[in-house]
Formats: structure tokens, sequence, C-alpha cells
């Protein structure tokens, strides 16, 4: 029997800081070539899609198959949204060792990962005020990415259900005392007043306006996650310089995506953050940047080699999954 671990096993493990390592490692990977990391997205109806992404690394003892859901059906019906597992390979053998039946929380969370990178390299220190648009998970943990290495002292929430946006104030308000959370209720006057603006919405269309930037200011995009997906108006990326945790994955999915077919920018307009990491990034004061994080599989392995020990030792499994006697 191949063993399963559910959400409630694995998310102990998890720790956005903790997966900092692992998200860099993921980017240096994909942006010097070491990494193996196709992605297939799935549309099984027009309010659903499945994301099929999977890894692997030289001398790594495993790689990953990921199968990753969204449904606008839960949703409605008042559920999560997301779904999903991830199979574990030997990579000797290419065996299944076992199955992570976490319900996206490790993309969720290598996500926010991911998130805190782009912080660390495109955020102005002196940040003061940001704006997070949308009220998920993802949502949330872009706002603690963002708190692990910027003071931000306001942060607005903006989302389309009043109610829902109320809760991520007041989940966040608890667990982030020494920062200022507020509702905003119209983003066309809220934007030019953020310093920093996250987006993790499941948009189709953009929701944040060109129009509506100034100079000096940064987002991070992560909801833009397929083809038919764009958060941000394409107009921005003639003006701004934009980050991707790969390039081919910008040129297909999301905001750059549509720009590229719009003619607005090219492929060469892009950057990948792994590219920023080995050869830093002076950034531009006066300028715009605007990170936009697909996700990729080998970012879901290197986040799983990272917890994997940790979960083998909860139970009691050696690296091929067989238990510890």
């Amino acid at each position: 029997m191949i063993p399963m671990f559910q959400p409630d096993d694995i998310a102990p493990h998890l720790d956005i800081a903790a997966l900092l390592p692992a998200a860099k490692d993921a980017f240096r990977a994909i942006s010097d070539g070491s990494a193996q990391a196709p992605v297939y997205v799935l549309h099984p109806n027009d309010m659903a899609d499945i994301h099929v992404k999977s890894a692997c690394l030289p001398d790594c003892p495993i790689f990953t198959v990921k199968m990753a859901g969204w449904s606008q059906v839960l949703i409605d019906r008042g559920e999560p949204a997301s779904s999903g597992l991830i199979v574990v390979f030997d990579s000797i053998t290419c065996k299944p060792i076992a199955i992570l039946q976490d319900n996206h929380l490790i993309s969720d969370y290598r996500t926010a990962a991911a998130g805190a990178v782009v912080a660390e390299l495109l955020v102005p220190v002196d940040a003061a005020n940001a704006l997070v648009v949308g009220t998920g998970m993802q949502a949330r943990l872009q706002v603690e990415a963002l708190l692990l290495s910027r003071r931000v002292q306001q942060i607005a929430v903006w989302g389309r259900d009043p109610q829902k946006s109320e809760q991520l104030r007041d989940d966040l308000a608890k667990t982030h005392s020494e920062t200022e959370f507020s509702l905003v209720g119209d983003l066309a006057e809220a934007v030019p007043l953020a310093d920093v603006i996250l987006t993790a919405t499941a948009a189709k269309d953009p929701v944040i306006d060109a129009n509506w930037l100034r100079p000096g200011q940064h987002i991070t995009s992560v909801g833009s996650d397929d083809a038919t997906k764009c958060e941000i108006d394409p107009q921005v990326m003639a003006k701004a310089n934009i980050f991707v945790d790969a390039c081919t994955s910008g040129e297909a999915f999301g905001s750059p995506h549509r720009a590229i077919a719009q003619g607005i920018i090219t492929a060469d307009d892009l950057t990948e953050i792994g590219t920023c990491l080995t050869h830093g990034t002076v950034r531009d004061p006066k300028g715009i940047t605007l990170a936009c994080l697909s996700g990729l599989g080998i970012q879901d392995l290197t986040a799983v080699r990272h917890l994997w020990q940790k979960i083998q030792a909860a139970a009691q499994l050696d690296l091929t999954g067989k238990a510890v006697t």
C-alpha cells in the first residue's frame, strides 16, 4: 500500500518563512535550466480547471506530479474551491512512494513563499501602504508573506463580497496587531494610495486598470494561472518592469500572455525571478514593478522536498515510503 497523507497530516509542517529557501531553489532551477517542469491546464467545463504539474531535479531523490483543481461550483455551494493531491515518486525506480492529499495546501504555501521572495526583491523597503485584492486563502497568505520582510503600516482589503472582505480584515487584524487593516469599496480610489498591490483573484478580466497606477508602485499578481485569467490590465505591461516565475509560463498564462497576444510587449520584456536572485536587481524608485506568478511544478517539488523529512518522521517512514521498524 502506498501511504496517503491527509491535510491534517501536512498542515502542521507548513510555514511560509520556512519555505523561503525552497522557493528560491525553485526560481533558480527554472532560470538555470536544471528543472524539468511541464505544465498542463485542463478545463473539464467552463466553471472549473485542473492543473497537472510535474517536476524533477538532478540528484533529487524524489520527483512529484501534482493534480490541483478549482471549481466555481464549489464556491457557489459555499465549499472550498480548491482540491487536489501530489504524488511523490522515487527518482531511481520511478515508483510512487506517497500520496499527499493536501487539497491545495502545499500549493497555497509554496505560492505564498514565492510571494515572499518577490517582496524581498521588489517591494520598496519604505513601503507604508498596501492593498490586497481578493478574499480567499491566497489573499491572506500573500499579506502574511509581505509582512515577513516589510513593515507595512496600513493594509486595505477589497473583495467583491463585502462579508468575505470583512472576515479577511478581521482575521488579519487578529494576527497582525502592529498593522492597521481597513476595507475599501472603490478600487479606482484605493489603487493610487497603495505602495504595494497584491492581487489574488480568479478574474477573467482585469481588476487593476493601468490608469490608476503611479510611479514607484509594486504589484504582485498570483491569480492568473492559466490563459483564460487576467487580473492586471495588459496596458500596465507597457509601463512596468515585468517579472515572472518562468518566461514560458509568462508567455502562456495571465496578464503577460494577454499583453504579448495584443502586441503590447514581447517575450523579451519578461525577466525571470531566478535571474534576479542570481544576478541581483536594481529597482527604479520611479518605475512600476509587476510580478506575475502562475506557478510551476518545480515549486511543488522543492516545497515537498523541504517537507518530506518532516512528513516521514511524523509517519515513521523511510525515503521509500516503507514503515521504519
